[in-house]
């Protein structure tokens, strides 16, 4: 029977009611004194009155004979009053209890001192190999750069009529102004669930009511077929579309008139857009060409034709500074422009790099494009079935989602910043997380309702709803965190539904179709 502090037998044990442990009384009290009164090897809270129980230990004479029956020896305990001198064995008695509580204190710190330095241990190592990945991805980096740079020099050298700003990429002081963007845009989105969503979703709390207010037959009866519908967010009430007759209608909700018509490409008009604070106009086309218009005494004229492309332009889409716009195409590439002096900084193709030989014969195809609401990156659908993310600032691919069975036709980012939707030509319409960077939700349309091929998808403001655009015009609800469900159905349209937006004040829903027409819902 050891004491718990010293390590040797005890003149005077005391045992823990709590713990059960052997003190020698007199170093206990001592420690308890010292450390407010805590039990030296719980750290609980011990009183030396009621927690202490007194051990008794057998006589001297019994523990001689005992000792001697069994023929072992026992350590008797020393008594500094039986000594010669009391006083000085009484002071060294003293000096060893003060030695032996230190001794026990040194212990405990020794003990958590290992701790630390195990814990510190492991945080280095980690921290090593972070840096050593780190280091090697930055090498990476550097040398795809360098293979980059010296890949577009040679085409230059190699190509008289090659745009010399093609591939210049962004300068400094424009990667600078889309950072600023990205942090501003990101930080007023921060309430945007608990605030702004509720709000806006409210608006359309009677889209179940919602029907056609009016149908406009806009574009040439002898090629028929409007291809893309597009709501301006300076003037909600102006709705642009592109039609397979090369035109681009500008039209008046409120007074049902035709404001413009847009006439210069040479084949049919697959995009439409408005600047978001600018008066221009943005349409994109089978022709190879993406034009941008500006208003004039007339109406409107062309202020900048952007080239680059080797195929039809399917999708383009503004950043959220106003001064870029970003181009999709058939010939699998996508182009990013300067909206100020309408020339291509870059081009690049699926495959992330500047060109693309092995898909001469089309394997690939990009169908959609979109900006994400912050900047900072964007997405791209393809015929090869998945959608990609790209850095803006380094025109890399960051990020590649798979999981769909046919092409993807369409995507559509919210505006809550996390959450994408994409449609593909089997009716199936995916929802996917971008932190985790994957679908968390799929509904199979052609399936339930035989929606057949979507065409487009678009969220409303709050992100709470979605519409889309097939064999007819669907509308689904988030119903939960992880479920969407179709609260609306309009069968309106006589063929086709090719494109569908919500105003951006959720005031009404435009789409058009192949039927010519252009209808508003609400």
């Amino acid at each position: 029977m050891l004491c718990s502090l010293s390590g040797q037998i005890p003149t005077e044990p005391v045992a823990s009611l709590k713990s059960g442990h052997v003190f020698e009384k007199r170093l206990l009290l001592k420690y308890l004194e010292q450390n407010q009164q805590r039990c030296p090897v719980t750290n609980e809270e011990l009183d030396a009155d009621k927690d202490l129980l007194a051990i008794q230990q057998p006589t001297t004479s019994s523990n001689s004979s005992n000792n001697t029956a069994h023929g072992s020896k026992s350590a008797s305990a020393f008594s500094p009053e039986s000594a010669s001198i009391p006083q000085l064995l009484s002071l060294f008695q003293n000096e060893w209890d003060a030695a032996m509580l230190e001794t026990f204190t040194l212990k405990q710190h020794l003990e958590k001192t290992r701790q630390e330095l195990s814990h510190a241990l492991y945080q280095h190592d980690a921290a090593c190999r972070v840096i050593a990945r780190l280091n090697e991805e930055n090498k990476a980096l550097r040398a795809k750069l360098t293979a980059r740079a010296s890949s577009t020099n040679t085409s230059a050298n190699g190509s008289e009529d090659v745009d010399m700003d093609q591939n210049a990429g962004l300068s400094v002081e424009a990667i600078a102004t889309i950072e600023a963007k990205q942090k501003e845009l990101a930080k007023k989105r921060k309430d945007f669930k608990k605030k702004d969503a509720p709000a806006r979703a409210e608006l359309l709390a009677q889209l179940d009511s919602w029907t056609v207010k009016s149908n406009h037959t806009l574009h040439d009866s002898d090629k028929p077929g409007v291809l893309s519908v597009a709501i301006d967010p300076k003037q909600p009430e102006r709705v642009a579309t592109g039609g397979v007759d090369k035109h681009a209608k500008v039209f008046d909700t409120k007074s049902q008139q035709i404001v413009a018509t847009l006439a210069g490409h040479s084949k049919k008009v697959s995009h439409t857009s408005f600047h978001a604070s600018a008066d221009l106009i943005v349409t994109a086309s089978h022709d190879k060409t993406v034009k941008l218009w500006s208003p004039t005494d007339k109406g409107y004229s062309v202020a900048h034709t952007l080239e680059g492309h080797d195929d039809a332009v399917t999708s383009a889409s503004i950043h959220a500074t106003g001064d870029y716009l970003i181009s999709g195409s058939l010939d699998a590439s996508w182009g990013f422009h300067d909206l100020r002096s309408g020339k291509l900084l870059t081009r690049y193709f699926l495959n992330g790099e500047t060109s693309d030989p092995k898909n001469a014969n089309g394997a690939n195809e990009l169908l959609a494009l979109q900006f994400h609401p912050d900047g900072g990156i964007f997405g791209t659908a393809s015929k090869q079935k998945v959608l990609q993310m790209w850095d803006v600032k380094s025109f890399t691919n960051v990020a590649t989602f798979e999981g769909h069975t046919a092409q993807v036709n369409t995507l559509c980012f919210s505006e809550n910043g996390y959450q994408l939707a994409s449609g593909a030509h089997d009716g199936i319409v995916k929802f996917w997380d971008l932190r985790k960077l994957k679908s968390y939700f799929e509904i199979d349309l052609n399936a339930s309702t035989k929606m057949g091929t979507i065409h487009e998808v678009h969220y409303d403001a709050s992100g709470s709803y979605l519409a889309v655009a097939g064999s007819h015009l669907q509308v689904l609800k988030e119903t939960g965190k992880t479920e969407w469900q179709v609260v609306k159905t309009f069968d309106d349209h006589k063929a086709v539904v090719t494109g569908v937006k919500f105003a951006p004040d959720s005031s009404y829903l435009a789409s058009t179709s192949m039927d010519r027409s252009l209808k508003i819902f609400r």
